[in-house]
């Protein structure tokens, strides 16, 4: 798996991010869907390392949403190194619905970890979905307002 380095973390930001993964390999936006639209919710910075992909999602400038990606299989290591890496100071426990094709964990202050056998495993914070829903609420009052035709 390689040195424990390899992970971004969330709640890093852009300078600890790349200290620790190395140069962005490509930069956009991270999108939500609501209201029938698509919006944009923050930059997405995406990084290469050894056999890694990882996607950070931003939000206010730190890490809220990171997808890790690699071929081949999963070591259950590799795993617990990521639920370790992500638990800032709290416990993961995992869901009773985890199967050996889809695995999930909460934490106690909402944040969710998914692990698929497809090859990914997601990392969401209580920040990210704090922007999204708050994304989601602009988007609806947007939507209800009366149109002056």
């Amino acid at each position: 798996m390689g040195s424990l380095s390899v992970y971004a973390r969330l709640g890093e930001n852009r300078v600890e991010l790349v200290t620790r993964l190395g140069p962005v390999k490509q930069e956009s936006k991270h999108f939500i869907v609501a209201q029938g639209q698509i919006s944009p919710l923050g930059p997405a910075l995406f990084f290469e390392k050894d056999q890694w992909m990882i996607q950070c999602d931003m939000v206010n400038g730190c890490c809220a949403k990171i997808t890790y990606q690699k071929k081949g299989d999963w070591t259950p290591d590799q795993i617990a190194t990521l639920l370790q890496n992500n638990a800032q100071t709290k416990r993961w426990t995992e869901d009773h619905d985890s199967n050996k094709m889809i695995r999930k964990w909460t934490r106690q202050d909402g944040a969710t970890a998914k692990w698929q056998f497809t090859g990914t495993m997601e990392f969401v914070s209580p920040a990210y979905l704090e922007a999204k829903a708050r994304r989601e609420a602009e988007l609806k009052a947007a939507a209800e307002k009366v149109p002056n035709l």
